[in-house]
């Protein structure tokens, strides 16, 4: 029996007889290797390019309680801070006669700075106070001599901002943002019983329930302005505003007497 080995063999140069098939083989693993490893490399690439980036977390805005809340902590850690009184329509009527417009005042560790300004009938006057521990000091307001006097008998006796900033922080009522706002701040609207502000005014309409907003910084939870709206005092108008703007919240002072 012959066998017809064309297609199986040949001889090289030499005479030695190659398998063909041997031949083809050797010359084409390398480029079936080549292929595959492209394959998988571009498998992986098209793999990587077709997932989506991992999103970034987005914070949970907090609701106005919760933020309200947060302000009362804040505020409640605080050594010392600036604030002032005005008012955008009405005033504030003191004992004596004294119907105040504006206040200033430094609150620290040890006691309270304060300036304000107010009308006698139709006279302007300016008084300044300092108050440290137990003793009182203050201004008369028609020579603006310094004299120490009993702490009942200053007109601003009732004065306590770190009380009126608690106070206000912790009774307001119906807490809710508005509509649309800055993003710098935080505002929120709100009602407050008269009552929370007796340590701003003194005598208050105990039936009485005005409108606040409330400007909160959102990068510290301070307290930076109040804007209350409406009756506080028996003798206000219904569209008196006060607004209380804070400010230096925790710079190192200490009060010293005056005289």
């Amino acid at each position: 029996m012959q066998f017809n080995t064309g297609s199986m063999y040949r001889e090289d140069l030499s005479g030695v007889k190659i398998s063909n098939m041997f031949i083809r083989t050797r010359q084409t693993l390398p480029a079936t290797i080549f292929i595959s490893l492209a394959t998988l490399l571009l498998l992986a690439i098209v793999g990587c390019s077709s997932e989506e980036p991992t999103p970034t977390p987005v914070a949970t805005p907090v609701s106005a309680t919760e933020a309200v809340e947060l302000a009362r902590k804040s505020m409640a850690d605080l050594q010392s801070f600036s604030f002032q009184l005005t008012h955008d329509s009405g005033h504030t009527t003191l004992s004596g006669a004294l119907e105040l417009t504006r206040a200033v005042g430094l609150v620290a560790t040890n006691g309270l700075d304060l300036e304000a300004e107010a009308n006698i009938g139709r006279a302007f006057v300016r008084v300044e106070a300092v108050v440290i521990g137990e003793q009182t000091w203050m201004t008369n307001p028609l020579t603006g001599v310094w004299s120490e006097i009993a702490p009942e008998d200053s007109p601003f006796s009732f004065l306590d901002p770190v009380k009126l900033v608690a106070d206000i922080l912790g009774d307001t009522q119906n807490s809710a943002y508005p509509d649309s706002h800055a993003t710098d701040e935080l505002q929120i609207l709100g009602t407050i019983p008269a009552q929370s502000l007796a340590a701003l005014v003194g005598t208050v309409d105990p039936e009485a329930n005005p409108e606040v907003v409330l400007f909160i910084s959102p990068n510290n939870n301070l307290l930076q302005k109040i804007v209350i709206n409406g009756i506080v005092q028996p003798e206000d108008e219904a569209g008196t505003i006060r607004v209380i703007t804070l400010s230096e919240f925790d710079k190192q002072v200490s009060l010293e007497p005056p005289i």
